[in-house]
């Protein structure tokens, strides 16, 4: 039983991690952080490139944010033990 409380301490620090991480980056992470990503990469604004290089910025934030809640709630239930 150890080992099983071992992995949730583990997944949960993983999530405070996350979190932490995230909560660094999130200000810089609006669409003007967007488009300054996207510009430093040599994508000329309002091309069709860079639109999407945009769009895949959102979509990757998204998808970050959907892992921290799922963390979150994996680790709310490891409380309930």
């Amino acid at each position: 039983m150890r080992h099983g409380r071992a992995g949730w301490a583990r997944l949960l620090g993983g999530a405070i991690a996350l979190l932490a991480l995230y909560g660094c980056a999130s200000g810089s992470n609006s669409d003007a952080g967007f488009d300054k990503i996207c510009a430093a990469q040599g994508l000329t604004p309002g091309s069709e490139a860079f639109v999407t290089c945009v769009e895949r910025q959102r979509q990757q934030q998204q998808m970050d944010l959907e892992r921290i809640r799922q963390a979150r709630e994996a680790a709310r239930g490891a409380t309930k033990l």
